[in-house]
């Protein structure tokens, strides 16, 4: 059973990775075939299996020699591992962290996502909830999509406080802080130079990273 969660986990992070790039190039969900991002040639069949595939074809394209990102190889990984530790009660975490883990990709990639993602891990956070965490985190919700568009310099993007808050009403102030300090603690160590940083994509880090630590 580990085995087969782990090829369910590295097929979902293939498929996570595959949509965050569409997005972010702003191609279609659908068409065309998966194909490479350099020479567009259609992709066989033998090249879409993952963490297999990238292994075979050393990191490369096939046709063109691209060189393929190593983030497509770990995040198959990651994911296949995540799902390992799947058990029958804690669905709705996946779900939520399969949502972020795809609006962090297009983060890391176009610094947006889909506000799709927003409201649906909002819904999924808030089910179940007793009615004054739907109020309140409601109330919240709606004030973080209505105000910071108008905010002319925010410090912190809309999108990483609605992840702050479904994470607040899924598993508590505590374990939010905890989660927040090692995610601050990894974009203070990134050695890359931005104006902005996408945040999101060490928060997604640290989340796995309690997760599995859990």
């Amino acid at each position: 059973m580990t085995i087969i969660l782990f090829i369910y986990g590295a097929c979902i992070g293939s498929w996570l990775t595959a949509m965050a790039d569409r997005y972010a190039t702003g191609a279609s969900y659908v068409y065309p075939a998966s194909h490479c991002a350099t020479c567009h040639t259609p992709l066989a069949y033998w090249q879409l299996v993952p963490v297999f595939s990238y292994l075979t074809l050393r990191g490369r394209c096939h046709y063109c020699q691209a060189s393929i990102p190593a983030t497509t190889f770990l995040l198959e990984v990651a994911t296949g591992i995540v799902l390992t530790s799947i058990q029958y009660t804690t669905v709705l975490p996946f779900l939520l962290l399969g949502l972020w883990t795809f609006a962090a990709l297009c983060d890391a990639r176009a610094q947006t996502f889909p506000a799709w993602v927003s409201y649906l891990a909002m819904g999924l956070a808030l089910w179940h909830q007793p009615v004054t965490i739907i109020v309140l985190g409601g109330l919240l919700f709606a004030c973080i999509r209505l105000l910071w568009p108008r905010w002319s310099h925010p410090l912190i993007g809309d999108g990483d406080l609605d992840m702050l808050l479904s994470y607040g009403v899924l598993w508590g102030v505590t374990a939010s802080a905890q989660w927040l300090l090692v995610a601050s603690g990894l974009a203070l160590l990134y050695p890359g130079k931005r104006e902005r940083l996408p945040f999101l994509p060490f928060l997604v880090l640290s989340a796995v990273g309690w997760w599995l630590w859990r």
